[in-house]
């Protein structure tokens, strides 16, 4: 459905580039999200694709016809392509109905198609209300409604949950992807939130820096990252450094760069099982109670500090802590 080619941004005339060289391809009907840091090239990736910028090298294609290159260019309304923005951007003048009428007013059955729309959001009977009489929730469902109205064959989701607070985040993107795969529309969505990315995506795409440094699928993204940094993106990870090596009696190949999970690291394991091939001694600094859980926050003799979880509630002062080589992350890059 979607094909980016070798795609460059720069917006001081190539001394920096807002996106390099990234090339990739999107499915029909999948559900492809967009991550990275502030700065990552997230939002110049997206209005490239939606046309609100040209790119200065290689090309996009939608639906195997090219929408951008150097040597074309299709507006932005000719591409078929529905955006949702954080900011919902609906018009306060307009009632809900003519906020989705809004951008298929030269359709012949546009009513119809905008009570169905509505109907699709679960906002059947707000039709004739304002934005400002609905709740946050609900005015993303009409931003939704009213992308999916012209029937685009990419949808583009930008930030749509990053003003929402956390229990109604996780519920609103259980409502909006419910209501996507009903249409099977393709998506691109764009988010910070990794926990977002992994629950509702079929691959994840992530930028550093303008570049593509790893798609994959989100269930590969945990277990074999391709850097430290896509590591530290799916989960709490230290970085295995000379200290820590010398601290735990673990020699490692020092051309490339290790790394270990938090969640891998054991409390007080079993010696006489044989329970971790590298232990060391750590002080406990502070204990946050979690639930079931207790955070440990640990200060080795090297100077190091760490951050671990035990559901064992008798924790002393001093405790061992150890690790196995197999939960050993290891990255080509230092």
């Amino acid at each position: 459905m979607l094909t980016i080619n070798a795609l460059s941004k720069s917006f001081d005339k190539g001394k920096n580039y807002a996106l390099e060289n990234v090339t990739f391809d999107l499915k029909a009907g999948d559900v492809c999200a967009i991550v990275g840091e502030s700065g990552s090239g997230k939002t110049t990736l997206v209005r490239l694709i939606a046309g609100l910028e040209r790119p200065d090298s290689g090309s996009i294609s939608l639906g195997g016809k090219v929408i951008a290159s150097l040597d074309k260019f299709v507006q932005p309304e000719k591409r078929k392509i529905g955006l949702v923005f954080q900011e919902y951007a609906l018009f306060p003048h307009l009632t809900i109905f003519d906020n989705v009428l809004y951008g298929i007013s030269r359709l012949k059955n546009k009513k119809e198609r905008v009570q169905e729309m509505l109907d699709l959001v679960g906002l059947s009977e707000m039709g004739k209300r304002y934005p400002h009489q609905l709740s946050g929730g609900q005015q993303q469902r009409v931003a939704l409604a009213r992308a999916l109205a012209p029937q685009p064959s990419l949808l583009i989701l930008d930030e749509p949950f990053s003003n929402l607070d956390a229990m109604l985040r996780t519920q609103l993107r259980n409502e909006v992807f419910d209501i996507i795969k009903k249409t099977g529309v393709t998506v691109l969505f764009v988010t910070h939130d990794t926990q977002d990315a992994l629950s509702v995506a079929d691959e994840i795409l992530i930028l550093q820096n303008g570049r593509v440094v790893q798609k994959d699928a989100a269930s590969n993204l945990y277990v074999k990252p391709n850097t430290l940094y896509v590591a530290s993106l799916f989960g709490n990870t230290v970085q295995i450094n000379k200290n820590l090596q010398n601290a735990f009696h673990c020699p490692l190949n020092e051309t490339c760069c290790h790394a270990i999970r938090n969640e891998k690291i054991k409390v007080n394991p079993n010696a006489d099982e044989n329970d971790c091939e590298y232990i060391t001694k750590a002080k406990v600094i502070k204990k946050i109670e979690l639930g079931d859980s207790i955070q440990l926050l640990l200060k080795l003799d090297s100077g190091e500090q760490l951050t671990v979880m035990t559901q064992d509630k008798n924790i002393a002062d001093t405790i061992t802590i150890g690790f196995n080589s197999k939960d050993i992350l290891q990255f080509n890059d230092q």
